[in-house]
């Protein structure tokens, strides 16, 4: 018969060599004070039909109603009065059942509770001593146990993990009875105090450990020696195989290049590179001790990448994967997420006027122009209600940006910086007459532009007579009957990007006057 005891020693962690029922006495030590007796032992700690006679003989005590003070009782945890406790469930995230039905916040868990989380799921349980237990996405897991005995200081907690991974921190287990033990069909893992993740793998046949605070022991699920992981070590288990030695953990990524602000729906997060590392996994979650995690993923490089979580204050924390699939120490840091109202997208500019697509429930928007992409040397700044704001740039090169104005006039996340280059108007155009036909040139612009000319009845150009695209600073038309027309050019770049138009030019012909054209006056719209 094997035996597993259980003292109270000061940090040190202790785990229960876990063979099938009947196949161990898991045993606590009961040490005696002034007035004990067998008798009154058994009214105070055993559950029938175990009684004193037991203990007499199992501890060759000669007299059960003498006892030294002190001495040392082993007293089955079989034999003990069991009080049953509950695990109360502190976070849910996504799709997590238990024992078939949906799990809410604050529901309390009986040994015997059966938990599935999804494949973007997580719930974290609190044990009655404090301990904390979350599950992470894609598991089975099984409350087996969760109870104290009566008379002994301590907590008994036993889980049972089918596939998938679970983290948790420990608080220190005190008492005989005290126990923490983390069992998957290739391993077992068991505690008094301390901070570790546990995976199981059952088509891989494989379970592993991870430990970032104190130590655990680990061991095959049947009998077999325990292989003790101190803290920034971790195994992998096969099943039918001894434990492994030891194997370090990688060390935390370093997130000095991840901003504070997030300020795009679709976030990303940039992290060093570990040596060693093949993989990474990174989670966010609301609050510093990851008790509520919102999201998870495994990335092979840097940047993590993660969308559609709301506007609010979250934590990032990121840990290296190496060959074996051991996950590493965490590196976490606080963030904001101000995304919304998102930012409206831009269209292509014309000329110096800059516009975007609206956006539902804008109360108005921000345009800012700048001569740097930095925007240190703004050109101008314009708040506006419509989509559209005609800058009124004199020629050059800048750069531009827009944001949403909320109703309280406060400003949302900045667009993307987008490029933009105000041409200057094509010059004066000149005219030649003959044959009754009318030729107008102008000077001819860089960079393979093509021009647009207008020839309108109205100064406005709201009676255009001819609007026409060309491939050269000149165009020839049929002389149109004798009056007053207005007519305007300009130039346009190979990616659509217009100049601002000419100034009009006033194009007259009183029949017996010739055609004149008109010096420009001031510039067109």
């Amino acid at each position: 018969m094997t035996r597993t005891l259980f003292r109270v020693l000061s940090g040190i962690v202790v785990l229960t060599a876990a063979a099938g029922a009947g196949a161990s006495d898991v045993e606590v030590i009961y040490s005696t004070r002034a007035g004990d007796t067998l008798i009154g032992l058994e009214k105070r700690f055993l559950t029938a039909p175990f009684g004193w006679k037991g203990l007499q003989s199992r501890n060759h005590i000669s007299n059960p109603a003498r006892m030294p003070v002190g001495s040392q009782l082993r007293i089955p945890e079989a034999w003990l009065q069991v009080e049953p406790r509950s695990a109360r469930v502190l976070a849910v995230q996504g799709d997590v059942t238990v024992d078939g039905r949906r799990l809410a916040v604050d529901e309390t868990l009986p040994g015997g509770s059966r938990l599935r989380t999804g494949d973007e799921a997580f719930v974290t349980l609190l044990m009655p001593d404090d301990s904390r237990l979350t599950v992470q996405p894609g598991s089975l897991a099984r409350l087996d146990k969760v109870q104290g005995f009566r008379g002994f200081e301590g907590q008994d907690t036993r889980v049972y993990l089918e596939r998938g991974r679970v983290e948790t921190t420990v608080t220190s287990q005190r008492g005989p009875a005290a126990r923490y033990q983390v069992r998957t069909p290739t391993a077992v893992v068991g505690v008094r105090g301390t901070a570790f993740r546990v995976g199981s793998d059952t088509s891989a046949g494989t379970a592993q450990a991870e430990v970032t605070g104190g130590e655990v022991r680990m061991s095959p699920p049947g009998a077999g020696p325990a292989t003790a992981l101190p803290a920034g070590f971790g195994a992998v288990a096969r099943a039918g195989a001894a434990i492994p030695a030891p194997r370090a953990l990688l060390r935390a990524p370093q997130l000095d290049a991840m901003p504070s602000v997030m300020e795009r729906v679709a976030m990303q997060f940039p992290f060093a590179a570990v040596k060693g590392a093949v993989r990474y996994r990174a989670q966010l979650a609301r609050d510093e001790a990851f008790n509520d995690v919102v999201m998870d993923g495994v990335f092979d490089a840097s940047p993590a990448r993660f969308t559609g979580l709301a506007d609010g204050d979250y934590w990032l924390r990121v840990r290296a994967i190496d060959d074996a699939g051991l996950e590493g120490y965490d590196a976490a840091r606080a963030f904001a997420l101000r995304a919304r109202p998102e930012p409206p997208r831009a269209a292509p500019p014309r000329a110096a006027t800059l516009s975007w697509e609206q956006v539902p429930a804008a109360a108005g928007y921000r345009l800012q122009v700048s001569r740097d992409a930095a925007f240190k040397d703004l050109a101008g700044e314009w708040d506006s209600p419509a989509p559209a704001v005609d800058t009124g740039l004199p020629p050059g090169a800048y750069w531009w940006r827009v944001a949403t104005l909320r109703g309280e006039g406060q400003r949302g996340p900045w667009g993307d910086v987008q490029p933009l280059a105000v041409r200057r108007a094509p010059g004066p155009v000149a005219l030649n007459v003959y044959n009754k036909r009318l030729r107008f040139a102008w000077p001819a612009e860089p960079g393979g532009r093509i021009y647009e000319f207008q020839l309108a009845r109205d100064a406005a150009f709201g009676d255009i007579l001819i609007a026409q695209r060309i491939g050269e600073p000149a165009l020839t038309i049929p002389a149109p009957d004798a009056g007053v027309y207005a007519l305007r050019v300009r130039a346009i770049d190979p990616d659509g990007v217009a100049s601002p138009w000419s100034a009009v030019h006033t194009l007259a012909h009183h029949y017996v006057l010739p055609w004149r054209l008109s010096a420009p006056a001031a510039p067109g719209p």
